[in-house]
């Protein structure tokens, strides 16, 4: 009981509300689930879409295997197209290889965790356990905004909870 109280402090599992959550879709392939979480008691709308507040991504994973390679390749894209273009995708390559060469495969009913703090980076937690620290305001940018503006029908997903409190 004492171990579980600890790990949820240390990667904030007991302190986050969901906000909302949608499916990512690969054409006719669902590999994950993603749910918008912020700390408990904060939820400013604005401050979360300019990416100025806490937040965590919840990705649970629902294919049966997504190969390393397939993950890999899935990030690569996600923020290289966030990316402001050919100078800014050269500039970050080095963290982003970082990133994904710490990424295993993915497994249904995997949790990863990716929390984005304005100030201090991504950290990322897999199943619970911190595997990586993202540093680099313009690639965490493009990961928080790969996700929460994929389409306007994620970022209402993702932003249900406090759009129907008409924050």
């Amino acid at each position: 009981m004492i171990t579980l109280l600890f790990s949820s402090q240390v990667n904030g599992t007991g302190q986050w509300v969901k906000l909302g959550e949608a499916e990512i879709s690969w054409g006719y392939k669902t590999p994950y689930r993603i749910n918008l979480m912020a700390p408990k008691g904060v939820h400013n709308i604005d401050d979360i879409r300019n990416g100025m507040q806490d937040i965590q991504f919840d990705l649970e994973w629902l294919a049966p295997v997504t190969t390393k390679e397939q993950v890999d390749d899935h990030f690569k894209q996600l923020i290289n197209d966030k990316l402001d273009g050919p100078e800014s995708i050269k500039f970050n390559q080095t963290i982003l290889n970082r990133l994904v060469k710490k990424l295993p495969e993915a497994n249904r009913y995997d949790r990863w965790q990716f929390i984005f703090s304005p100030d201090s980076g991504t950290e990322i937690y897999i199943d619970g356990t911190k595997v990586h620290t993202m540093i680099g305001s313009e690639i965490n940018r493009a990961l928080h905004q790969a996700w929460l503006f994929r389409d306007p029908v994620t970022t209402s997903k993702l932003l249900t909870r406090l759009l129907k409190l008409g924050k």
